[in-house]
């Protein structure tokens, strides 16, 4: 009986041994598939790119300007082109848009938000009744001298601020005093309706007095005294004009155009160089930036995050591996002892029959 206990004890301890070294072999295979799971994930944080921010010198371009008279024009393309004018056999290689600020004269409307109509009926003696617009006393065109510079001043005036309002009140009745283009009345009587004042930028304003129900009128505003009077001016304006030709553009030996020719003209202008930044470019690049930076880091984070799950899964399985050797180890001790009663138990049964 007490080998055959020892032996079942053996038995027992061997296969508590087996499952032993079978959860161990588990464990091993977890955290092999936990540092896959990690390499994989390290070798994503490494083939990211990293944002860098981006640097003017990258969007700045040379810009070219070049002097006809006074009037400065710049660059702002030069295209490759190849043609040969058929008139004057000149070949042009290059396609050129420039800019030029130009002064141009302008009919300009003026807003008069609370404009003070009023109509003085009683002026001083030997006064005509007269409108004014604030302060600002208002004169008839048609008490003008048609044989004057000023008429000639107000004529040219009146004809661009038609030109450029057409549907003005004001350009209305021009065209309606004026119905042919390029003609022009010099009765005063037909400008009976027109006034005018000087405001303080020295600017002749035009009005009509028209009717209380025409709205933009005088008689309107003395009627609705809230609402908006438009007067109208002309002056010279500066504007910005886009114009493209066929050039003729010189380099010099590092790549920068030096002179230019235009199409029909035989004259070479100088091309002066200087270095400007696209600053809404560089703006909508540091923007893109910013939110990589974002995008970058987030996922940086991720990953970071899922490697401390993963490491903190391998410490609690690296624990368990430990606690299964020791218990392995005891196993192995107590079934080396086993093993020492069961060789004395078979040796002291076979001693009994020797001779």
């Amino acid at each position: 009986m007490g080998m055959a206990a020892s032996q079942a004890r053996w038995i027992s301890l061997a296969a508590r041994k087996t499952n032993v070294e079978y959860e161990g072999q588990q464990i091993n295979q977890a955290r092999t598939a936990l540092s896959n799971q990690s390499s994989e994930l390290w070798n994503r944080l490494y083939q990211m790119d990293v944002p860098v921010p981006p640097s003017t010198t990258e969007f700045t371009k040379t810009k070219y300007t070049f002097d006809i008279g006074d009037s400065t024009k710049t660059i702002t393309e030069i295209q490759a082109a190849d043609y040969t004018d058929p008139d004057d056999g000149i070949h042009y290689n290059s396609y050129v848009t420039y800019t030029a600020d130009v002064i141009q004269y302008k009919g300009i409307r003026n807003t008069n938000s609370k404009p003070q109509v009023q109509y003085v009926e009683n002026p001083p003696e030997g006064e005509q009744p007269y409108y004014m617009v604030g302060t600002k006393k208002l004169t008839c065109l048609k008490d003008c001298d048609s044989k004057s510079d000023e008429w000639a001043t107000y004529m040219v005036a009146l004809e661009q601020i038609a030109t450029d309002w057409p549907d003005s009140t004001v350009g209305k009745k021009w065209k309606e005093i004026n119905p042919t283009p390029g003609t022009r009345s010099d009765d005063p009587a037909d400008y009976a309706n027109l006034f005018f004042w000087t405001d303080n930028q020295k600017n002749i304003n035009f009005v009509i007095d028209g009717d209380a129900g025409t709205y933009d009128t005088l008689k309107y505003c003395i009627q609705n005294p809230d609402e908006a009077l438009h007067s109208y001016y002309a002056a010279n304006q500066t504007v910005k004009q886009t114009l493209s030709k066929y050039a003729v553009v010189e380099y010099d030996a590092s790549g920068r155009a030096t002179t230019i020719q235009l199409e029909k003209s035989s004259a070479v202008y100088n091309l002066t160089t200087s270095t400007q930044t696209d600053d809404d470019a560089y703006n909508d690049a540091m923007n893109n930036y910013y939110y990589q930076k974002q995008v970058y880091e987030q996922r940086v984070q991720e990953i970071n995050a899922k490697t401390e799950q993963i490491q903190t899964e391998d410490r609690t399985l690296e624990l368990r591996l430990k606690q299964l050797d020791t218990e392995q180890n005891a196993l192995q001790t107590e079934m080396d002892a086993v093993h020492k009663v069961i060789s004395k138990n078979i040796e002291g049964t076979f001693k009994t029959f020797e001779s």
